[in-house]
């Protein structure tokens, strides 16, 4: 991101797992700190807008409500997929979960397999 890569290439997506590896929660922070210490020369946005922009982030091994109402808070409902973490998780308790977390039937949808259509071109 720093070196700027989303610059040069604005429509590339990343998809990351585990929730995006603690990112949804450190966005503030991020911007702080660029905010202080300046945006390197090139960079026209600051690291969340880029992170929300070309970053998707999967579910893969976190089965926790809390952790996929922060990821959808933080990136949007259009930057989550639903993965499992086989053979390190159970597919099935990755199932069950996803099943009956606390999500409409919109979000869920996009969650499970709508966002993984658009951002793999299935």
């Amino acid at each position: 991101m720093f070196g700027g890569v989303f610059e040069r290439f604005p429509k590339v997506q990343l998809i990351l797992g585990h929730m995006g590896e603690t990112l949804p929660y450190l966005l503030w922070r991020l911007d702080s700190r660029a905010r202080l210490a300046g945006l390197p020369q090139g960079l026209t946005k600051l690291p969340s807008e880029y992170i929300k922009s070309n970053i998707v982030v999967t579910t893969t091994g976190v089965c926790a409500d809390e952790s996929l109402q922060c990821a959808l808070a933080a990136l949007g409902e259009d930057n989550v997929l639903f993965s499992v973490d086989y053979p390190f998780e159970e597919s099935e308790t990755a199932s069950r979960w996803i099943e009956k977390a606390p999500l409409s039937d919109e979000v869920r949808a996009k969650v499970c397999h709508q966002n993984a259509e658009r951002v793999l071109g299935l």
